[in-house]
């Protein structure tokens, strides 16, 4: 290893990384080092968005098991959405060489037309394909924004601006088309069998849209420039008139060969929610939260555990029972035989909606029953992203401590405000940043 030199019994194609590892008296490992050659991590650090037990048959030591490329490892990556939000709790806590940290290495991982994929390896970075989502940029960018806007710090506001104008660029500007305003869903896509199709995506999703918002916002803000200030208005009036389905006090999914998508996806309603206050009275927001609860409420799962691959969970336990959301519903066929099981996510979704609009018991109540799913016996402080694991696909959820969970559960207590800012016909952030001034109309500085 000092040399740079190291040696295998098993021979792949492509780049190649080199992990010296300590094992530890209690068994678990220490990566004490890695081969400098061809790999990122000497450029930053990222967190990897899942711990995964080690006795989990999704645990990964060389990465030789996945499909596609060698070296994919579950174990040992990040999704932008994820590191989105470790920058809004990193900010908020005061960890800005850890922000600077995750920053400096984000700029080598970008693409060059702004974008950035929607994962990426923590030591070799960009592993696979030209994968690329909207938004999951959005939580980046917005994590990056609200990093610049609390510490003066613009350092990476060239990186902002780049990934500013990727977004702007899937916004559709045709006007008799169904999409009109609404930002389109990335590029590249996988079949079942893992195949890469090197396509743009054409569908607009009612998740990137609210995510996004968030972006452009803070983009305005940062960057200086009404594009951004018009770009958000545009969507948000688009996201109610097209995509709020009135009949059943929710929103769809999206909007998809021209016509919405009606599956029923708990974030859509409980995200968009948040965002509607802003624009239409609040019983629409609140007609939100009561479909969320009618629709999607699980009640009194326990921690399923379980030796079988698909849903594996030998690692946490609890003889408690929980009360929370699933993330879909079966009311059509598109999610037909979704998993009934308590979503810690989607769960403290639910409960800043209700936050937002108010209801600070109602609020109270689910997050306190994910800070006991944080109790639960073999967590070691992070948050499980689900109650049961559902490996198979197109499920993919697992019983484990997520970066993700973990973000969210902290935001909510400490500063569910930048969860979704508030935004009035014109953008502004309502929360401890000092040096915005206020544009609601009527407002001290409205000059309309």
């Amino acid at each position: 290893m000092a040399s740079g030199i190291w040696y295998s019994n098993q021979s792949y194609p492509g780049i190649k990384i080199c992990k010296a590892v300590k094992i530890l008296e209690n068994g678990e490992e220490e990566i004490v080092g890695i081969s400098d050659t061809n790999n990122s991590y000497h450029l930053g650090r990222l967190p990897a968005s899942y711990l995964i037990p080690q006795d989990d048959p999704q645990y990964n030591r060389d990465g030789s098991s996945a499909l596609g490329v060698h070296g994919y490892m579950l174990n040992s990556r990040c999704w932008v959405y994820d590191a989105g939000l470790a920058l809004l709790v990193f900010t908020h806590a005061g960890d800005y060489d850890l922000c600077r940290e995750m920053q400096g290495r984000l700029q080598t991982e970008q693409n060059s037309d702004g974008s950035f994929n929607f994962s990426y390896d923590l030591y070799i970075g960009q592993l696979f394909q030209g994968y690329v989502r909207t938004g999951a940029i959005g939580w980046l960018v917005w994590g990056m924004c609200y990093y610049a806007l609390e510490t003066g710090d613009l350092t990476y506001k060239p990186m902002i601006e780049k990934a500013g104008q990727w977004l702007l660029s899937r916004q559709v500007t045709e006007k008799g088309d169904p999409r009109y305003g609404l930002l389109t869903g990335g590029h590249g896509a996988y079949g079942d069998d893992y195949s890469y199709q090197d396509i743009e995506i054409e569908w607009c999703s009612v998740e990137h849209q609210c995510s996004s918002l968030q972006a452009l916002a803070g983009c305005s803000l940062v960057l200086g420039n009404t594009r951004y200030k018009e770009a958000a208005e545009l969507i948000r009036d688009q996201l109610c008139l097209k995509c709020y389905d009135r009949e059943n006090g929710r929103f769809y999914q999206g909007i998809n060969g021209g016509r919405p998508d009606v599956a029923w996806a708990l974030d859509c309603t409980t995200w968009a929610g948040m965002l509607i206050t802003s624009v239409i009275h609040s019983d629409c927001a609140r007609t939100c939260l009561a479909t969320a609860k009618e629709v999607y409420l699980a009640e009194d799962k326990a921690i399923v555990q379980s030796s079988v691959k698909e849903y594996y969970n030998q690692a946490y336990s609890s003889e408690s029972t929980f009360s929370g959301f699933k993330p879909y519903s079966d009311k059509t066929e598109d999610y037909a035989g979704a998993p009934d099981l308590v979503w810690t996510e989607g769960t403290l979704g639910y409960a800043a909606l209700a936050l937002m609009l108010g209801d600070v018991e109602e609020a109270a109540f689910y997050v306190d029953e994910c800070i006991r799913l944080q109790n639960c016996d073999g967590c070691t402080g992070g948050l499980i992203y689900t109650t049961a694991t559902h490996g198979e696909l197109p499920w993919e959820f697992h019983v484990w401590e997520s970066v993700v969970s973990s973000a969210w559960l902290y935001l909510i207590i400490h500063c569910p405000e930048v969860l979704f800012p508030r935004t009035l016909r014109q953008v502004y952030y309502m929360a401890k940043i000092t040096n915005i001034q206020d544009e609601r109309p009527g407002g001290p500085e409205d000059s309309s």
